[in-house]
């Protein structure tokens, strides 16, 4: 679907897109091919794709994966859906909002008589990327992969290393959990209405195992939250402020670990706070 047609589809309806639910239509149909090839896309896979729009992405997906769920919030657009899908045997259209929708019931397999691969596939929108991100993270055991349309800042901010503007605490929470690869940039005229920002594709798979073996994962995540907050001030002032130990205990920690204690936490890498994690919660 071009620019002209989504232009057309909402003239028709006498309405326009809709910014406070981020709607920025994918209009390159060679993006299309770029998506799904990053998929990896067979027919033993389960796609659920957040963000249906107008189904152009959904035809593509149903051609190639055994099953597609088509999550999309916006009434006209999942009407527009129906229209187009509801005779398609490998489409199943939910209208509903992914960040209430209860995802355990769509990542099951007791239903299905032949095993299947969850993948999914999204065009997101950018205003709750974050959120969406966290969400799928937290159904990693179940999600194979997913393939990502998002701003390029946060795409960056994910594979970012060490020392960088861009590290921080979404680094460290999707490396944990996930190996990201960016696939793409996009510039702005490959969307309508053009977003202000360039975007990006983003490929997240998920590890079998954590990225780091950590004793206390609630602890894990609460000291790289703590530690970000004030990212540019020394680590152990920040801790220390944070009272998630003794100051004795802090100071061990520090001196054990060969971490001097005046570092940033934009400094250290994933295997650091988790050995910084695994001390405190053994003392």
């Amino acid at each position: 679907m071009n620019h002209q047609q989504v232009r057309d589809f909402f003239t028709l309806n006498q309405t326009r897109p809709k910014k406070q639910l981020g709607q920025n239509f994918l209009v390159n149909p060679e993006v299309l091919k770029i998506i799904t090839e990053a998929g990896e896309l067979t027919d033993t896979d389960t796609v659920i794709e957040i963000g249906a729009g107008l189904g152009c992405l959904t035809d593509v997906i149903a051609r190639c994966a055994k099953h597609v769920i088509a999550v999309e919030v916006d009434e006209l657009l999942y009407k527009a859906l129906a229209a187009q899908f509801t005779i398609d045997p490998h489409v199943q259209l939910l209208n509903a909002d992914i960040l209430k929708l209860e995802l355990d019931s769509l990542l099951s397999d007791d239903t299905r008589t032949v095993p299947t691969t969850f993948k999914v596939i999204a065009n997101l929108p950018y205003s709750i990327t974050t959120p969406i991100l966290w969400k799928l993270l937290n159904h990693h055991k179940q999600i194979h992969s997913c393939v990502l349309m998002m701003q390029k800042e946060v795409a960056e901010r994910i594979v970012a290393g060490p020392g960088g503007k861009d590290y921080g605490a979404l680094t460290i929470g999707v490396t944990y959990h996930a190996d990201a690869t960016l696939i793409a940039t996009l510039p702005p005229e490959n969307f309508y209405p053009a977003p202000k920002v360039d975007s990006a594709l983003l490929k997240l798979t998920m590890r079998e195992n954590p990225k780091v073996a950590v004793d206390d994962e609630e602890l894990f995540f609460k000291i790289v939250r703590m530690a970000f907050r004030t990212r540019r001030k020394m680590l152990k002032n920040t801790l220390t402020r944070g009272r998630l130990a003794p100051a004795e205990v802090l100071v061990a920690a520090f001196e054990e670990l060969g971490i001097a204690p005046q570092r940033r936490p934009e400094t250290l890498d994933i295997t650091e706070f988790a050995a910084f994690t695994n001390f405190l919660s053994r003392s």
